[in-house]
């Protein structure tokens, strides 16, 4: 069993979906930086997905934290918000509508990926979006939208959500993004890194395994 986090990221494989919980920490920050490594050293492009400026807030706390990191080669999906980070390849301006909304990011990132082989998604703060959903019907075409990325395989995806504000929500949200999800990962800080424990997850050496990865070490 490689329970190393490259073969934590490696366990998720292209057409696949992974949805990491967090509690509030630095770990945001720090799962951005590795996976900026390994998309550097794989040679496959990393897309971020910024929903509502949380890239610019966690490049601000990198910066507080006295790393320097330069964010030109990664590409940006920008969903709402007005402050730039990376490289913008596509804007998607917010609207009031929710199912307008989710219309255009589909038409917009579907021309993103298609330029692709493989990439790298690492998505940002949707959950600020999903706390606009008032209505069962605006939550379930959200999960439609995301359950028909599945099987793409020019993009494995990983959605970092802040498990209070997930918990606060509809419980229909959680229990429906993880039904989608082939794998769910629980981030628990402590106070030099992090325990992941994998809720679920399509490689059975890691179904129910914990890693704990240290910030000086593999985090």
């Amino acid at each position: 069993m490689n329970t190393s986090v490259l073969g934590i990221i490696e366990s998720v494989k292209p057409g696949e979906t992974a949805i990491l919980e967090y509690l509030p920490s630095y770990i945001p920050e720090f799962t951005l930086l590795k996976l900026m490594e390994y998309s550097e050293e794989m040679k496959i492009p990393l897309i971020i997905d910024d929903n509502f400026d949380t890239l610019p807030v966690i490049a601000a706390h990198i910066e507080n934290l006295g790393i320097k990191v330069d964010f030109s080669g990664v590409y940006v999906i920008k969903t709402g918000g007005r402050i730039d980070v990376g490289n913008v390849v596509a804007r998607v301006p917010f609207h009031p509508d929710p199912r307008v909304y989710i219309k255009n990011y589909e038409k917009e990132a579907s021309k993103v990926f298609e330029e692709v082989e493989d990439s790298i998604n690492l998505v940002l703060g949707l959950e600020n979006f999903l706390k606009t959903l008032s209505s069962p019907s605006d939550i379930y075409l959200t999960i439609w939208i995301l359950q028909r990325f599945l099987g793409n395989t020019r993009r494995r995806t990983f959605y970092l959500f802040n498990k209070k504000i997930l918990e606060s929500l509809s419980p229909i949200v959680s229990s429906e993004m993880k039904r989608v999800a082939s794998t769910v990962v629980e981030m628990v800080p402590y106070p030099t890194g992090a325990i992941l424990r994998f809720v679920k997850s399509t490689d059975v050496d890691l179904l129910g395994e914990e890693l704990k990865v240290d910030i000086g070490g593999e985090l």
